[in-house]
């Protein structure tokens, strides 16, 4: 396979959480409002499971991705989910959807936990593994979060910016078009960390350590800092690859003015990058897969035309795929 053998996208879909959440209702519960959000993140409403499951939620997204795709879930040959809050450790969320979904034994199906970069390295993982087992034609990459289960409610810096959702596409290799990915990480666990609480001692251990609460702890001007020059050096250095900027910009969904620094500091027009933070908030995983499947189902991206897709966030890692929609 050539290095930069290009990817089509045959499917996309997602799936949010019945139930949604105001700023107004978060005003209930910490001490905030409406416009201070609203100005500051871009976000004004999220969805967070009430009964949904991490699992139940990107079966929906899932099967609305294989349904656009026009193909059999039996043509499924990889499996990728990407998610830091599934619903157990083993078995893995996409052996569940292989169960769930119908998909052959013979999938290869593993989980990515790289938070709010996970869908792309998923996405890059699922298609290297296309380019070197060409018996596998189509893989399903899902990236979906249940943020709610980390998120500190009393917290009001961080809890007004997260939500619950699911995001799948369905890909295929291209040989007519081209792709270019950069990635890259700085390991660290104190600008954006979220524990995990083993709630059952190990009874050997000699010097057993106090668990900490299972849930985010951010900084969040760090953080702000760290996206901003993380999302338009690895744009830059994928447009170098490619040779150009594309046609549209697909980024993590964390925080409006993120998106807007990052386009002003590359000389990009504004119009170039799709937002809809303002339903979900920033949902980590899911994000980028559900902006995805919004510009695909409201035709905002055309077949022919390129896109960018930029993902950044805890790890610390960041990551932005190129490729021909």
């Amino acid at each position: 396979m050539k290095e930069h053998m290009g990817i089509r996208l045959c499917g996309t879909g997602s799936c949010v959480p019945a139930q949604t959440v105001t700023n107004d209702d978060m005003a209930k519960i910490v001490d905030t409002n409406d416009t201070w959000i609203r100005t500051r993140t871009g976000i004004e409403n999220r969805h967070f499971a009430d009964g949904e499951t991490n699992l139940t939620i990107t079966r929906k997204a899932a099967e609305q991705a294989i349904a656009m795709a026009g193909i059999a879930p039996s043509e499924i040959g990889v499996v990728v989910s990407a998610t830091i809050t599934g619903d157990t450790l083993v078995p893995s969320l996409a052996c569940l959807l292989q169960r769930d979904l119908g998909l052959p034994e013979t999938v290869f199906a593993f989980d990515v936990g790289a938070a709010c970069t996970g869908f792309l390295f998923a996405l890059h993982t699922a298609r290297s593994l296309l380019c070197t087992m060409p018996e596998k034609r189509y893989a399903l990459v899902t990236g979906s979060e249940l943020l709610s289960r980390i998120t500190n409610f009393t917290d009001r810096n961080t809890c007004v910016l997260f939500g619950d959702g699911a995001g799948a596409a369905v890909i295929c290799l291209n040989p007519e078009t081209a792709y270019y990915f950069d990635c890259g990480a700085q390991g660290n666990t104190e600008v954006l960390y979220c524990p995990r609480n083993y709630e059952l001692p190990n009874p050997f251990a000699q010097n057993p350590s106090e668990p900490e609460q299972q849930q985010v702890h951010m900084e969040g001007r760090a953080v702000y800092t760290f996206a901003v020059q993380a999302i338009a050096g690895s744009i830059r250095r994928t447009a170098e690859q490619a040779g150009g900027f594309p046609d549209h910009y697909i980024c993590h969904q964390a925080n409006a003015r993120i998106i807007q620094t990052a386009a002003k500091q590359l000389k990009e027009p504004l119009e170039k990058f799709f937002l809809d933070i303002e339903k979900y908030g920033n949902t980590s995983a899911a994000s980028i897969p559900l902006a995805l499947d919004d510009c695909v189902r409201s035709g905002k991206i055309h077949r022919g035309e390129t896109l960018m897709l930029s993902g950044f966030g805890g790890g610390l890692s960041y990551g932005t795929a190129y490729f021909t929609f």
